[in-house]
């Protein structure tokens, strides 16, 4: 077992389900692995996109593939670094069906020393019946200034405190 992910995964799902978008949305990761993610995004009324269908917004479609695929290329870094979206090309098949959760996958493909490439999916009954796929690239920029404890510290700070207190913070 990868040591360095046994440890990463509680932390990568703290930081990507209790703040940000994350928690806006309400999704929850449910597999981590190296290069390889798996979400769950339950359906809420806030973020249907046609009130008459009740079909969730394509936004949420996007932002859930993006993070997916984000999260993936995330577990294979080894140092401090970030990896932001360099391209999203994304697929709708069908919209979405009200009322139902929307599942996402994503799994790295190819790592080269400056770019992440991953393949991401959104279904809901059926994974070979896919609402959207991606292809996406995330360029990894080191961050040496931004040690791993820090963040952990800072974010898990944050969390104790609450939405409140971070809301201050942010103001500032």
């Amino acid at each position: 077992m990868d040591l360095r992910l046994a440890i990463f995964k509680p932390m990568l799902k703290l930081a990507m389900e209790r703040s940000g978008h994350g928690k806006v949305l309400g999704f929850e990761i449910t597999k981590i692995g190296r290069g390889e993610v798996e979400m769950l995004f339950p359906y809420k009324e806030e973020v249907v996109g046609n009130p008459v269908t009740g079909v969730v917004h394509g936004g949420v479609i996007v932002s859930l593939l993006d993070t997916c695929c984000g999260c993936a290329a995330i577990t294979m870094l080894k140092g401090p670094m970030v990896t932001p979206t360099m391209d999203l090309r994304l697929d709708y098949m069908h919209p979405a069906a009200p009322h139902q959760a929307i599942y996402v996958s994503a799994k790295v493909y190819r790592d080269t020393s400056n770019v992440i490439f991953c393949r991401g999916s959104a279904w809901q009954d059926d994974p070979e019946n896919p609402i959207a796929h991606c292809v996406a690239t995330f360029m990894k920029v080191e961050t040496p200034s931004v040690s791993f404890s820090n963040v952990v510290r800072r974010r898990f700070n944050r969390l104790l405190r609450g939405d409140k207190a971070y809301e201050r913070e942010a103001d500032k």
